[in-house]
């Protein structure tokens, strides 16, 4: 509309004026279309614009030094640095909202500065409700949840494995918002947690188009496996963390350090193995690699019937997918981690083994099964 006007206001005055008008509005408009070129920054020789980072001010997304409902995050300018382990941390919910939705899957993976392997843990998160949400993101169906434990119950264990350390999440203030909630529904609260957001880091090291955890480790040249699930971002996260912070400024917090706690036994959890694929390896050397490393502690109870359907799968000397699917459903109603499938799986290798050898001869024929049997196990 400011233009229609501003065309009419120099159509009239070059009428009245009979035309002189034109010798100040035509060096005018050619003044003001080189003006603009110049601000243009020049494109440079691969010909690919340099693509702005956005800038976010508002509580949605972590700011320098802000302070969220459960995370205190990093700072480039203020604050001490914090020399401490750091704990990934990501959840799947059933939607966006905190304060009508809820966390159904949660996972923490604990590593050193030098970025090996402290812990890791995943659990599914019963939700008290029917709905679990969009599905089709997440892959948690509402059969999945039932018998996982309530947030409730797995709420020590998150405090647990987040003190101490230095807390890691990509969009961190999604976290943020479900922990602080969740933990007032229990008329509890997180101490205000030293936390880097990888998205903020991101931004502050590469220019991207958007800044979603694919792009960022797509930019970085690392692999996307299991995107939306808890335990895939995490363990994705693990490989980004370093490579932002060797960009970075070193970083600084304006908080410390939570007093470390004793994580303790794993207790009720649920696991799960998402996407399972044969691959190279195997069915279950992948149903292994898709469960977190820590599990609860095995029982009798637990081994023998993992060992019974083992036996029966087996019994033909190859393992489908399907049973490598039966397989997983139980070590995850189970709570089972790869470290307690593995010592499964080497027990009943071992059993096997004593068991061909009670005549104190091993035949060629023994011998070729015990093998096909080590394959299958992926051990």
């Amino acid at each position: 509309m400011k233009r229609i006007l501003w065309v009419l206001f120099h159509f009239v005055a070059v009428i009245v004026s009979g035309g002189w008008w034109l010798i100040v509005l035509v060096p005018l408009v050619i003044w003001r279309k080189v003006k603009e070129k110049s601000r243009q920054a020049p494109v440079g020789e691969s010909e690919v614009p340099r693509v702005a980072a956005p800038r976010y001010s508002d509580s949605k997304f972590a700011q320098d030094g802000g302070r969220g409902a459960v995370f205190s995050y990093a700072s480039l300018k203020k604050g001490d640095a914090l020399e401490a382990p750091y704990a990934l941390i990501d959840l799947e919910t059933t939607g966006l909202d905190k304060s009508n939705h809820r966390i159904i899957e949660v996972a923490i993976r604990r590593i050193n500065r030098d970025g090996s392997l402290i812990d890791e843990m995943s659990t599914l998160v019963n939700p008290g409700v029917a709905d679990v949400g969009p599905t089709f993101i997440h892959h948690i169906k509402p059969e999945d949840v039932l018998g996982a434990p309530s947030f409730g119950d797995v709420a020590p264990l998150i405090s647990s494995r987040l003190a101490g350390c230095i807390v890691v999440a990509h969009h961190a203030a999604f976290e943020d918002g479900f922990l602080g909630t969740s933990f007032g529904r229990l008329k509890t609260s997180l101490k205000n947690l030293p936390c880097i957001d990888t998205l903020w880091l991101a931004r502050k090291v590469i220019d991207l188009p958007n800044y979603k955890l694919g792009t960022v480790i797509g930019a970085f040249g690392i692999e996307e496996v299991d995107a939306h699930t808890a335990l895939g971002d995490v363990r994705m996260l693990s490989q980004l963390l370093p490579l932002l912070l060797q960009k970075a400024d070193p970083l600084r917090f304006s908080v410390s350090l939570a007093p470390f706690e004793n994580a303790g036994p794993l207790g009720n959890i649920k696991t799960r193995v998402s996407s399972l694929r044969k691959g190279q390896e195997g069915w279950l050397a992948n149903v292994v690699k898709k469960l977190p490393e820590s599990g609860r502690d095995l029982t009798n109870e637990v081994a023998i019937a993992y060992s019974e359907i083992l036996s029966r799968v087996l019994s033909d000397g190859k393992i489908t997918g399907e049973e490598a699917k039966e397989l997983a459903r139980f070590a995850g109603s189970s709570g089972l981690g790869s470290s307690q499938l593995q010592q499964l799986h080497r027990d009943y290798l071992s059993a096997v083994e004593k068991i061909a050898l009670a005549d104190g001869v091993l035949s060629e024929k023994e011998t070729k099964e015990l093998q096909a049997i080590k394959i299958q196990l992926g051990v």
